[in-house]
């Protein structure tokens, strides 16, 4: 936390509740017209060549392209999918109880 922030905080913590209660309303309407044009825009969506230009997505041509190789050797798939079902059958044991 920036130390303008905590300054800002010992300051509000000696006013009233009424006097913090001004506050929070200010700031919140300060914020309002800008939570409503983004509010606006999300619902009006984008193109998709805005997505497209914003994104920056990349074309796959081959499905290679696409591999990782992030497996540790020393652990073996059936290892982990061990552990993967183990853990399901406990998240749903927990979750019928």
């Amino acid at each position: 936390m920036s130390p303008e922030i905590e300054a800002a905080i010992a300051a509000i913590e000696k006013l009233s509740p009424q006097e913090r209660q001004q506050i929070l309303q200010m700031l919140l309407e300060s914020q309002q017209p800008n939570l409503e044009k983004l509010s606006d825009r999300f619902w009006q969506g984008f193109a998709l060549h805005e997505l497209i230009e914003s994104q920056k997505p990349i074309t796959v041509n081959q499905p290679q392209e696409l591999r990782a190789y992030f497996w540790p050797e020393e652990e073996s798939i059936d290892d982990f999918l061990t552990f993967m079902r183990e853990q399901r059958q406990g998240t749903l044991s927990s979750d019928l109880s």
